[in-house]
């Protein structure tokens, strides 16, 4: 099966090589792809000074409920995340980073930046911006296919 025939295999493989080679660099910080990802997203909001809150991470993350709810519980065992009450529903918790996990999250971000350095190091500045330009038609055209 040659790749440049199957792109779809080939995307999926190379997720999965990105996927362990991260999972690689955070195994000394003790947490996973997903929770480096969430820690991210709420970093982002923190930073835009945005409320973050549980039924966002499963819209962006595109993960169920009970996936969601059990990430939260873990970040929140371990003091990276905190739920707190909103004033306006008692209902709703809006999450926050703690200084634990704003300082884990640098780490992470810190760490990401080198892989990707590196990563960009194997290309020239041209592949670079034809595959910046590959992905972004692919997710376009899969979303106007509706399979998002």
């Amino acid at each position: 099966m040659e790749m440049e025939n199957h792109p779809i295999k080939a995307i999926m493989d190379l997720s999965h090589l990105v996927r362990r080679a991260t999972e690689r660099q955070m195994a000394d910080l003790e947490i996973s792809s997903v929770q480096s990802r969430v820690l991210g997203y709420l970093w982002w909001k923190a930073w835009k000074k945005e409320p973050a809150f549980q039924k966002e991470l499963e819209a962006e993350f595109k993960i169920r409920r009970s996936s969601v709810c059990s990430v939260v519980q873990c970040l929140e065992k371990r003091g990276l995340l905190e739920r707190r009450s909103v004033s306006t529903d008692a209902r709703q918790k809006e999450l926050v980073l703690t200084d634990e996990g704003m300082k884990i999250q640098s780490e992470v971000i810190n760490r990401l930046e080198q892989m990707e350095s590196k990563m960009n190091g194997w290309l020239t500045p041209e592949e670079q911006s034809w595959w910046i330009r590959c992905i972004n038609k692919l997710e376009t055209g899969l979303k106007e296919a509706e399979y998002d």
